[in-house]
């Protein structure tokens, strides 16, 4: 009777154990990792409002010093900006822009390729990357239009005068390029770190991204637009966005 009882009950327990739990069913799939990231209306839309109304700044056109266009360079420049006066390469100009653009797409253009987009998280990432560009490019403009500094090929006659005059030249403080670039790098990074926190390529991801972005700036020193100090401003100002955004909308 007791090897009876004993049966009994292990037949019961088969028939009682989950479906699931049986070796003739496949293996369940793994579930894609939770989201680190909440998207909310009230979040969204003043950052994306408050960076589009301050780019209307950009609109305001600068005003042109009474000297041009025998301007010279004002005595309290400092001297690390000083030594970039007569810098002028529509080269480098040209290697900036390709370069920012390509800080704005590749990025989220290979995480599409390599998730396959199958969780939604590039859409979340580039969402992020896009809000940090446009607070970034909002805190410019105010910035440019509240200090109307002439960049360094200003002061150089041998540059067109059309040049000399253009929006870009007679405002240069800080610098949009850079700004744009570390604000689009850092919240890429910042993502990547949040969804791979062991990944030790992230390291390399940081480095690269930010590389890339310090690139765009010291072209535009070159290219004779910026002076170093534009370029320092621009960075921290990107960097802090590119933080602040991804934070804002984390579920931690």
């Amino acid at each position: 009777m007791k090897r009876r009882h004993i049966l009994t009950l292990l037949v019961a327990a088969a028939c009682a154990a989950p479906l699931d739990a049986r070796a003739d069913d496949p293996p369940a799939a793994p579930q894609a990792p939770a989201s680190p990231y909440r998207f909310r209306v009230m979040l969204d839309l003043p950052i994306l409002g408050l960076g589009g109304a301050a780019t209307l700044a950009a609109l305001v056109p600068p005003a042109i010093p009474p000297c041009f266009p025998d301007c010279s360079p004002p005595d309290s420049l400092p001297g690390v900006d000083a030594r970039v006066l007569g810098n002028h390469s529509p080269a480098a100009l040209g290697v900036a822009n390709a370069t920012i653009a390509a800080l704005l797409v590749a990025p989220h253009a290979i995480n599409l390729l390599a998730t396959g987009g199958k969780d939604g998280a590039w859409l979340e990432d580039a969402l992020l990357s896009f809000e940090s560009v446009v607070l970034a490019q909002g805190a410019t403009q105010l910035m440019k239009a509240a200090t109307d500094r002439p960049a360094p090929l200003f002061y150089d006659a041998s540059v067109p005068i059309e040049e000399r005059t253009s929006h870009d030249a007679l405002r240069s403080f800080w610098s949009g390029h850079t700004a744009t670039a570390f604000a689009a790098a850092t919240s890429f990074a910042v993502s990547y770190w949040l969804r791979h926190p062991r990944d030790p390529w992230r390291w390399v991801v940081l480095a690269g991204l930010e590389s890339a972005a310090l690139c765009t700036g010291l072209l535009k020193i070159r290219a004779g637009y910026h002076y170093p100090t534009d370029i320092a401003a621009g960075a921290a100002a990107g960097i802090s966005i590119g933080v602040l955004v991804p934070m804002l909308h984390t579920t931690f």
